[in-house]
């Protein structure tokens, strides 16, 4: 009985080639894509879950509250955080702090700048990365065990045989020996917590004062990310309620404001953005969810492709089951062998769409900026299953059940037609198909236009030519680390303004493209808390950045006040101060030292284009600033930069010539460098990414629609064969015929654009949003998009409506 089954499944397969092919193709192309936005979908929502003991892993976060806009909404805490929880609370059973630095790494004779973490003794017991060689339970018991990744060991040594091995890291003002005590296997690319150097946080008295460790002042200086594992009954909302009599008791009644302090669960960190980032990154939730949603709309318009022409060739197919039927066919065997077809079809189209996804993966991992697998495994198999057994039944379903039904005698007699209902049906999985595609195109329109309004806007700078080179000082506080900067910097400039290649060079402690410049807290002399950012800049920053003046001037090197008390503001400044005029103006706070503003900027975007402008202070000696605050809070290093803007026409001699004046004067430190444009382009990274998966799931929506579109068009114009032919007799035009066959299906395109309209623009509206600055969706959009659907719909089926006009009549009609 199988063999019959799959016998006549194969023949009709082969009879209608054409059809099968295109219901092939096209689940093949839906199951593709599906398996490998799964892949994406799958690596963002399993997030850190590979702990074994992630289910009982959080991260503390710490809410400072002393009122109206002097609020601080940390996932950085102080330092003394975790060993008091761990001390106090019996629902905890372990605490890691973890944070890291950028330093200085000797080995042999080569100095690199190397990202260096810092965590807890039983980092390895919470935490399940794998080892290549040494015991987790025994490493970072001691100030001078180091634990490298596999990277890091084939990158240094060329082998991961290094237990033993030294490695020289440069922490406060020397260099200090690490012995090398585990090595691990490369941190998986779905961690919140990744390192390549870890040390032991018995350094921190080498890197932190004692204030900073123990006093009641370290509890207001935010620094490592702190991580507890609580105990399996441990109930976190009761113990999140005990916290804030427990911190009252520590700061004493005379302490004003709320410190409240809860746990994030490890699981929620990456795609959680209402919690501020911290030193895990944080994705937005919506991408994945966007994505899973094109998924889905790309298997179900290859599924509309297979259920609509199985509507179609139902009649074709109706006397076979009425012959059957009378040969004593039950309908339960009819039933097995659509469904049983429908099986084969699909298992062929999963078949094909498996080697596919294998084929784009490497080109999917560059658009989505992933370094996904495709193995054979669990996933893979269950998901394989799945979509085996729901396509197969989803789309046999109608012949199964609604052809198996049929009675012999109406069949054999021709009763059965095609009716209305068959016909509508059809318009109603065809309409889908173009509705999903309408809606595709003009999302991905409205995003390229965002996309392309952030490269070309103005942001109020000159960003192209601009090189970035991050200068090495000695670790320390940072206004000693910033003076270090600037005075190396100017031996820097001096050299590199020889060099005909070099048009300018300024420097400055904050770069574009990182996010989060040193932002700065005071209370004003009304009592109105104030906040601003800071960048310490040199004379030449304005004038090299092309920074446009609004009111004043900028700064002169060869003026002292200038390089003692001169500041330099932005409009936004001005504006949320609400002066007319800043000039001659110090910041409204008492305890500031004396300071002057001697030049306004025009609002320039020195962050990304998702948040606005925010009050800025430039100074070359922030020392008159930082002494009047309450509050400083530092994103990303303020050790000062090199901004260096080059010739054009020249890039390669202009980088060597900056890499030999570095290895001058910077002797065995690591060269690097960076584009200020590419490094802004990488702000919106994820977005691109996103646009560039939305349009070649747009063309492969575009491209299964048209072939469901090109088999829908063969059925229907193979019913008008006749009506065609009569019309032709009656002295109907070619172009009038293909005015008539071709109007229906413009029509629907028109309506399908009219019913997507509300739904693109509310979707992309939300996309919007994110973007402080954003462009408008206008109709120009749907119109274009309604023009591409129209012709791709003409030409597709083109080749039948040519083929039908120009047949001669007699052909058709020579039997009636």
């Amino acid at each position: 009985m199988l063999y019959h089954y799959l016998t006549i499944a194969f023949r009709n397969i082969k009879r209608s080639k054409v059809h099968s092919i295109i219901n092939i193709l096209g689940l093949s192309l839906g199951i593709a894509c599906f398996l490998l936005i799964a892949l994406f979908v799958k690596d963002e929502w399993t997030f850190d879950t590979f702990h074994s003991k992630s289910d009982r892993i959080y991260r503390v976060w710490l809410n400072e509250d002393y009122g109206p806009d002097e609020q601080f909404f940390n996932t950085v805490t102080p330092l003394p955080m975790g060993p008091i929880l761990l001390e106090n609370f019996n629902e905890i059973e372990q605490e890691v702090r973890f944070n890291s630095f950028s330093s200085l790494v000797q080995v042999k004779d080569e100095k690199l700048t190397q990202n260096i973490a810092i965590a807890g003794e039983h980092f390895f017991e919470v935490f399940d990365f794998d080892f290549i060689s040494g015991d987790r339970y025994q490493v970072l018991k001691k100030p001078d065990d180091a634990v490298i990744t596999e990277n890091i060991a084939l990158q240094y040594f060329g082998s991961t045989d290094v237990l033993g091995k030294n490695l020289s890291i440069q922490i406060s003002d020397e260099f200090r020996n690490y012995t090398i005590v585990a090595v691990t296997r490369n941190i998986p690319s779905n961690s919140s917590i990744n390192y390549e150097i870890l040390l032991s946080d018995l350094n921190y008295p080498m890197i932190y004062s004692e204030r900073m460790l123990t006093s009641l002042a370290a509890w207001f200086n935010v620094i490592p990310e702190t991580y507890v594992l609580v105990n399996p009954e441990a109930d976190i909302k009761g113990l999140e309620k005990k916290l804030p009599n427990f911190f009252k008791n520590i700061f004493g009644e005379e302490f004003e404001g709320e410190y409240n302090v809860g746990f994030q669960p490890l699981t929620d960190i990456h795609l959680n953005t209402f919690f501020p980032e911290g030193i895990a990154p944080v994705n937005d939730p919506r991408y994945p969810r966007i994505l899973a949603s094109i998924a889905i709309l790309l298997l179900l318009i290859g599924s509309i492709n297979y259920v609509t022409l199985s509507i179609g060739g139902s009649m074709k197919r109706s006397k076979e089951v009425g012959i059957r039927k009378v040969s004593g066919a039950a309908r339960l065997q009819l039933i097995r062998q659509f469904i049983g077809e429908s099986l084969i079809i699909t298992l062929i189209s999963l078949f094909i769409g498996i080697i596919l996804a294998f084929a784009a993966l490497n080109t999917f991992n560059t658009l989505a900026g992933k370094s996904l697998t495709l193995e054979p495994n669990a996933f893979l198999f269950g998901l394989s299953g799945f979509l085996l057994l729901f396509l197969g039944l989803v789309a046999g379903s109608y012949p199964a059940f609604i052809l198996s039904g049929f009675k012999p005698v109406s069949i054999l007699k021709g009763k059965i037609t095609t009716g209305d209902s068959k016909q509508n049906l059809r318009k109603v999985l065809v309409g889908m198909q173009i509705l999903l595609s309408v809606f595709l195109v003009s999302s991905t329109l409205i995003m390229q236009k965002q996309l392309e309004f952030i490269r070309s806007k103005n942001l109020g700078y000159n960003k192209e030519q601009l090189v970035m080179v991050q200068l090495n000082t000695s670790p320390g506080n940072m206004t000693s680390r910033i003076k270090e900067g600037f005075s190396i910097a100017e031996n820097f400039k001096t050299e590199l303004l020889k060099h005909p290649e070099i048009i300018s060079v300024s420097t400055s402690s904050h770069a574009f493209g990182v996010r989060g410049w040193t932002n700065l807290g005071y209370t004003d002399e009304s009592g109105s808390y104030r906040t601003f950012n800071l960048n310490s800049v040199d004379a030449d920053y304005i004038s090299n950045l092309d920074i446009e003046m609004a009111d004043g001037r900028s700064f002169d090197k060869n003026n002292p006040a200038d390089l003692r008390r001169s500041i330099v503001v932005n409009e936004a400044l001005v504006k949320e101060y609400g002066w007319e005029s800043a000039m001659g103006k110090q910041l409204p706070g008492k305890n500031f030292q004396d300071h002057e503003i001697i030049g306004v900027v025009r609002d320039f975007n020195y962050n990304s284009l998702y948040t606005k402008i925010e009050p800025l202070v430039l100074a070359m000696d922030p020392s008159p600033i930082l002494a009047g605050l309450e509050n400083i809070g530092v994103s990303s290093s303020p050790v000062p930069k090199l901004m260096i803007r080059i010739q054009e026409g020249v890039i390669p001699q202009a980088i060597e010539k900056i890499e030999l004046v570095w290895k001058s004067l910077a002797q065995d430190q690591e060269f690097s460098f960076s584009f200020v444009d590419e490094s802004l382009a990488a702000l919106y990274a994820q977005d691109q990414n996103l646009n560039k998966i939305v349009r070649v799931a747009t063309l492969i929506a575009i491209l299964i629609s048209s072939l469901g579109l090109y088999a829908l068009a063969s059925l229907a114009l193979q019913n008008r064969n006749k009506e065609i032919s009569i019309r032709k007799v009656f002295g109907a035009s070619q172009r009038s015929l293909m005015l008539l066959m071709s109007k229906d299906y413009i029509l629907l395109v028109l309506i399908c654009l009219v019913i997507s309209i509300p739904f693109t623009i509310y979707l992309m509206n939300r996309w919007l949003q994110t973007f402080e600055y954003k462009v408008e969706i206008t109709w120009d959009i749907f119109l274009l998009t309604g023009l591409i659907i129209s012709v791709l719909a003409i030409v597709v089926i083109s080749y039948h409506i040519v083929k039908n006009a120009y047949t001669s009549p007699t052909t058709t009609l020579k039997y009636d």
